[in-house]
């Protein structure tokens, strides 16, 4: 009687009290003694945007749960629970047919303690109709077309195993975004780590991501020439430089948690076990730079560890956005199945947006 009272004590402890604490969370109005939220004023924030189906599926929260090269965009220190060569691809499409996508890779590899691994992210917002001061409709005869805001990342991290419980991860992250006559640049740093506790199935896990140091953007539409006519109307023949001036950005640096809970299934879940039903539940908080606390709550039903459904919730927390407790919900699934040895994971997410209509995301991952 005493243990039962015990894991339900645990469970509460690690689960719904975040997910208490989110619900708080959502009534915070900041007044004139609080911090500014600084949203939209730092560079690259399409860090911001999670990826992978699964990650997706649970309401991103992610940080302790995903593993393999998925973890690469979450918690780098996860990438050493898988053996030999990984291979992750994921698709998302943004705010319904906005046009605005996210795909990422990442490839994960043993490396002798532990594990070695290469992430790649593009975002993109789509054709964009090229607008200038004197033609703000489009359709200037010196700058026709469209152009397109894309956004990329290149990651290398390595993990190893501190000890049985423990691993840790660090990396190195190149940074770039803009358009075609401005862009910007950034080099940051990860720093992650992942604690199974061996207690009723509890891990715990922390990233800090995006650290590094600001920059400003530079281009043909930031420094640039331009003709100057005379009283008479006339071109002067020459030109004047004209820079404008541009303010240096940081990287969004956040800060992720996560406690993961094994609710049914090995042999520390906290309610028992099973060999066909397994049930894990995670909460996790984000904390960056430039947003307020966005808590997150996920729950995973798996199937004899080959067939998946998901649900999960996030909440935004950003101050005078219209958000609905319907926004932020997710739901997704997935299934493994065995290929030439290896196992072939397929995963999808929906989730939807408020009045940004909704996100789909659709990956897969193939080892072993």
């Amino acid at each position: 009687m005493r243990l039962n009272t015990l894991r339900l004590a645990v469970a509460a402890g690690a689960l719904l009290w975040g997910a208490s604490l989110a619900a708080q969370g959502t009534i915070i109005v900041p007044d004139a003694t609080d911090r500014t939220i600084r949203v939209g004023t730092r560079g690259a924030n399409f860090l911001h945007v999670g990826v992978g189906a699964r990650s997706q599926g649970l309401g991103s929260a992610a940080a302790s749960m995903v593993e393999g090269p998925e973890a690469m965009f979450w918690n780098p220190a996860g990438i050493v629970t898988r053996d030999g060569i990984a291979v992750f691809v994921s698709y998302m499409q943004l705010f319904g047919n906005s046009g605005v996508t996210n795909t990422a890779a990442a490839l994960t590899m043993p490396l002798g303690q532990g594990a070695l691994g290469l992430s790649f992210t593009q975002y993109g917002s789509g054709s964009i109709d090229r607008t200038t001061e004197v033609a703000p409709d489009g359709d200037d005869p010196a700058f026709p077309g469209q152009f397109q805001y894309t956004g990329t990342s290149f990651a290398l991290q390595y993990a190893r195993n501190i000890t049985d419980r423990l691993s840790a991860s660090g990396g190195l992250r190149l940074v770039q975004e803009g358009i075609d006559f401005a862009q910007n640049s950034f080099v940051g740093f990860d720093l992650a780590t992942r604690f199974r506790t061996g207690l009723y199935g509890l891990s715990v896990a922390a990233a800090v991501t995006n650290i590094g140091p600001s920059n400003r953007f530079t281009g043909s539409g930031v420094q640039r020439r331009i003709s100057a006519p005379r009283e008479n109307g006339f071109a002067t023949g020459g030109s004047i430089p004209v820079q404008y001036n541009t303010r240096q950005v940081q990287l969004p640096t956040g800060f992720r948690m996560g406690v993961q809970s094994h609710l049914l299934g090995d042999a520390e879940a906290l309610f028992g076990t099973s060999k066909t039903h397994t049930v894990v539940g995670e909460v996790d908080f984000y904390d960056a730079i430039d947003t307020d606390l966005q808590p997150s709550l996920g729950f995973e039903y798996g199937y004899k560890s080959n067939y998946f459904l998901r649900a999960g919730k996030r909440w935004f927390n950003e101050q005078h956005a219209p958000w609905k407790f319907a926004d932020g919900l997710s739901f997704g699934g997935g299934v493994k199945i065995p290929v030439l040895g290896r196992r072939l994971t397929l995963d999808y997410a929906y989730t939807t947006m408020g009045e940004l209509q909704h996100n789909q995301v659709l990956s897969f991952e193939i080892g072993k």
